[in-house]
């Protein structure tokens, strides 16, 4: 005879009191539930993730990766253990190109780092990784704005007229100096551009010894540095924050940074009227592009679409989180404002769906200062 998934044979009668019937009917459901059990236990549990990040221990973009793991495993169900990974190198494009070439698409390997939209836009050589493939787990923005030195520009209407300007960057294709030249350009500022510079803080230093007078800085570092050196001081004068934008053209000043003007904000107050012309336009294009995500979260090609939902639902549960926001605090003295997929994935796409007219005319502007 069979019991559940119990055969008993016999040939003797054979009689089984009610109660001993009933523990062998359990034990046989038990063996037939535990299978279906375990597999629905969460993907991630009792697995490691990495977080790849394309910048050296101790950096900026380094940091920021280390304390978003440290909140980022409690919203995955299943809560993976996070690890970090530094591959620097390239001018950050070895971390994208591992990404897209080289890492599984498991829903293990995450790469967490700042993206650079115009080397996608120009296709440089050295990235060969295309963002659009990758899917978009989530974004944060950080923040950027210009100051100047008051022994030049004691006021923002000085600006326009003042003579001997020196604005110092790191590279043309670094949002910094992209967006800083546009943005004089468009204004009509008479200057000269002094590239170079290893870093946003080595372009501080010039700053402070006179080198250059014009600096496009992460609101970070002004807020950490420039501000209580400079401005506090008398020193400098903040002009502009680079606005949030969308690829619509939608422009939107950022809350973040409320005490400084955005550059539409800017321009109408000392030009008197809103912004135009060609040169802003293409200022008001490559905005969202260079200057929306910064430090992006991008899976390998072909992630699963499971595993891409439950990280992109917990990407923006950490940002939420109050002690999260306690730690953005204490590191920027703000709350780096998030891009959700929807807009990010819409922005990398953009990357590679750029029209003739802009492509000739950012290949030109950039080769004329290399």
């Amino acid at each position: 005879m069979v019991l559940g998934q119990i055969r008993i044979e016999s040939k003797l009668p054979f009689f089984l009191p009610v109660p001993a019937i009933a523990i062998i009917t359990v034990i046989a459901i038990v063996g037939v539930v535990t299978p279906s059990y375990a597999q629905d236990q969460p993907y991630y549990q009792g697995k490691t993730l990495t977080l790849y990040v394309g910048r050296t221990p101790g950096s900026g973009a380094d940091l920021a990766a280390r304390v978003f793991s440290q909140f980022w495993s409690r919203y995955i169900p299943g809560e993976p253990t996070i690890i970090v990974r530094n591959l620097p190198g390239g001018g950050g494009t070895r971390v994208w190109n591992y990404g897209a070439e080289v890492a599984a698409n498991d829903g293990l390997h995450v790469f967490f780092s700042p993206t650079n939209g115009a080397a996608a836009i120009l296709k440089e050589p050295g990235l060969r990784a295309n963002f659009s493939t990758m899917p978009f787990v989530g974004g944060l923005l950080s923040p950027n704005m210009a100051y100047v030195r008051t022994e030049k520009v004691a006021s923002p209407e000085e600006l326009l007229s003042a003579e001997g300007l020196r604005f110092g960057g790191q590279n043309p294709v670094v949002r910094f100096d992209l967006l800083g030249r546009l943005a004089l350009d468009a204004l009509g500022v008479e200057y000269q551009y002094v590239t170079g510079f290893s870093g946003g803080a080595d372009v501080f230093n010039a700053v402070r010894r006179g080198e250059v007078d014009i600096q496009v800085a992460s609101l970070g570092l002004y807020r950490f540095s420039i501000e209580p050196t400079l401005v506090n001081e008398g020193l400098a004068i903040p002009l502009w924050h680079n606005p949030s934008a969308d690829t619509a053209g939608n422009v939107e000043p950022l809350e973040v940074v409320s005490d400084i003007p955005s550059y539409m904000e800017f321009y109408e107050k000392v030009h008197g009227s809103p912004p135009s012309g060609r040169i802003y336009e293409m200022y008001k294009w490559i905005l969202p592009r260079v200057n929306n995500i910064v430090y992006a979260a991008l899976l390998p090609p072909e992630t699963p679409e499971e595993r891409v939902s439950i990280l992109r639902e917990s990407f923006v549960k950490v940002t939420e989180d109050p002690e999260y926001k306690a730690e953005e605090q204490t590191m920027y003295g703000f709350s780096l404002p998030l891009v959700g997929a929807e807009e990010g994935t819409e922005i990398l796409r953009s990357l590679y769906d750029v029209p003739e007219d802009v492509t000739a005319f950012l290949e030109a502007y950039i080769d004329e200062v290399r």
